[in-house]
């Protein structure tokens, strides 16, 4: 019997009429059905989530599962929000291959599905080639972590390479598939107008000297 019936027991029978006796022995019972039918609900619950319960379970919560991802996947549609297209320009005090391997660590992360990113400069000419490197990065969203963990995720594991509250610095931008589709266009394609084709020539020497690739990912991004 639980202690605390017996508590409850012991002083009824010193203090109690026969009518508080009957009646808090009913409350008593009822509390102690309630917290059986909560302890069944939990027990049914583990064994629900571990798969215990036989292949008909086993079933319901793989089609919940899927009920799941695809309510996600609708309300990342609704809040045009299911990618993130992130400017990364990190102090100049950075050396470009700590630079690289912070982003490769970045895009690497499970709060991201796939990546498609970028390495740029700034300098319009020979001389000025590196200048003010930075990377943009485009990502489709694990649906399982939400936007504001996203942000915080980067700022942490950026914060070493620049001021992350700076979003001059650190620019995430949530994106739908429109939008996507722009920046694959603009991460992957020539660049025109005011100096950006000169810019991206002198982008393409750059890379050319520091052995780093057009671009990284899929372009294909989806």
């Amino acid at each position: 019997m639980s202690k605390l019936i017996e508590i409850y027991l012991a002083d009824l029978n010193k203090h109690a009429s026969v009518e508080r006796r009957l009646e808090t022995m009913k409350v008593l019972r009822e509390a102690e059905n309630e917290f059986e039918k909560t302890l069944i609900k939990k027990v049914l619950k583990m064994e629900y989530d571990t798969e215990s319960l036989g292949e008909k379970y086993i079933k319901i919560r793989k089609y919940e599962k899927e009920l799941i991802s695809k309510k996600k996947e609708m309300t990342a549609v609704e809040h045009n929000n299911g990618y993130c297209f992130i400017t990364i320009s990190p102090k100049a005090t950075v050396e470009l291959a700590k630079f690289k391997k912070q982003v490769e660590k970045a895009v690497a992360r499970n709060m991201f599905e796939s990546y498609l990113y970028v390495y740029e400069q700034r300098g319009k000419t020979i001389e000025e080639k590196g200048k003010g490197f930075h990377a943009h990065i485009l990502v489709k969203r694990n649906l399982n972590y939400k936007p504001s963990k996203v942000v915080s995720n980067l700022q942490n594991t950026f914060k070493d390479m620049t001021n992350v509250r700076n979003p001059q610095l650190l620019n995430i931008q949530h994106i739908g598939e429109d939008f996507m589709k722009d920046k694959v266009e603009y991460m992957v394609s020539v660049k025109t107008g005011e100096d950006k084709d000169l810019k991206q020539e002198i982008d393409v020497i750059w890379r050319e000297a520091e052995g780093l690739e057009p671009y990284y990912g899929n372009k294909d991004i989806k």
